[in-house]
């Protein structure tokens, strides 16, 4: 009597592979777009800290921060114009400290005038989002920046040369954004390497409660997300950088400039080229930065150091960023939102923005004062 041997043939044991290999080709996708989603929803949980942080600063001092501070040492003394000799500029995520959960690095910072920023300033993990992994471990990255109102390189600023390759016309108005230069204290800012011609400028004191009475919380962006920043404190990349009385005697030597684009984003009248949600976020355009001093000029120079250029909302998030509003509400806007939505958005009361509403108008263009606000469907 013959037995036969069972067992798979050649064939069917291709046929099973091929099956495997199609079910693995079909998940792949599914796994890599749960993995995205997952990193998606921690940065925009990121930004809702952020956001509530703010509103907690807000409630208990009336008043939002600066994308730039001066953090001033009220122990020191005053000279003759009233302001105190010792302190330091801060970011507007250093203002957020005491609001989030980090009040021992908040009291570093506002006790401590001697070390240099990048000495108090560690690594924060929800300031960090995971679909951007920070390119050293251990230093003070962040991935969320603030609105910061009108580009100074907006050409209907009339720009003009000036140091630190700013427009002539640097002024900021209340209307145009949400955080602004505070960085006002001359004892300090000892060197002419960081003038930013806004010195002399009141501090603009910006509160929910004004967004709210103009063009509403909601319908006004706050905190953003991008892929294109640096620290969230002035990194002293050189050796001779000084940037706190206290530590030199000669106050802030740093050459980095108080730019919106550091710590914020920014729209503008008319677009040149990048200025957009995720416009060439690779530096195509542009060689990329090599210091937080070369990204935070916004003139020209060899290269090109047009770098205001990049500072809008950009993400590795396919299609486009997270956005939280001035009343908390988060929103994923897509990439390819209409300009003008964009800067209707930013703006805080468009009743007085110089949104479309310049002496000399953008072609084509309406004032802003007499279109619609945005809804949900613009977005």
């Amino acid at each position: 009597m013959r037995h036969r041997n069972h067992g798979f043939t050649l064939v069917e044991l291709l046929v099973v592979i091929a099956i495997i290999g199609t079910l693995v080709a079909l998940l792949l996708p599914a796994v890599q777009s749960a993995r995205e989603t997952a990193r998606r929803n921690t940065c925009s949980n990121n930004i809702k800290q952020l956001s509530l942080a703010m509103q907690q600063m807000d409630t208990s001092l009336r008043r939002l921060p600066g994308y730039v501070n001066a953090l001033e040492d009220i122990t020191s003394t005053k000279d003759a114009n009233g302001q105190y000799m010792q302190g330091r500029r801060a970011s507007w995520l250093v203002m957020s400290f005491p609001y989030m959960e980090e009040t021992p690095l908040w009291e570093r910072w506002a006790q401590n005038f001697t070390d240099a920023p990048t000495e108090i300033a560690p690594g924060i993990e929800g300031l960090i989002c995971p679909s951007n992994p920070q390119e050293t471990l251990g230093q003070p990255w962040c991935n969320y920046i603030g609105n910061a109102g009108q580009a100074f390189s907006d050409p209907t600023r009339n720009v003009a040369a000036s140091p630190g390759g700013l427009s002539a016309s640097n002024t900021e108005y209340l209307a145009n954004g949400v955080f602004f230069d505070n960085s006002k204290n001359t004892a300090f800012l000892s060197s002419a390497s960081v003038a930013d011609m806004r010195e002399g400028h009141a501090p603009i004191r910006m509160s929910l409660n004004y967004i709210n009475s103009n063009d509403g919380t909601s319908k006004t962006m706050m905190i953003s997300e991008s892929s294109r920043t640096w620290y969230y404190a002035y990194d002293g990349n050189a050796a001779t950088e000084e940037y706190e009385v206290g530590f030199s005697a000669t106050g802030d030597t740093s050459p980095i400039v108080d730019t919106k684009h550091i710590w914020g984003f920014v729209w503008s009248n008319e677009q040149t080229g990048v200025e957009r949600i995720n416009g060439d976020k690779y530096y195509d355009q542009v060689m990329p930065p090599v210091s937080m001093e070369d990204f935070s000029q916004i003139g020209t120079g060899t290269p090109p150091l047009a770098y205001e250029s990049y500072g809008y909302p950009a993400s590795n998030h396919p299609g486009g960023v997270n956005v939280a509003f001035s009343d908390g509400h988060i929103i994923f806007i897509q990439e390819a939102v209409s300009p003008r939505v964009y800067a209707q958005l930013m703006t805080s009361n468009r009743n007085k923005s110089k949104y479309y509403d310049q002496s000399v108008t953008p072609a084509n263009q309406s004032s802003d004062r007499k279109l619609s606000q945005p809804s949900d469907a613009d977005l």
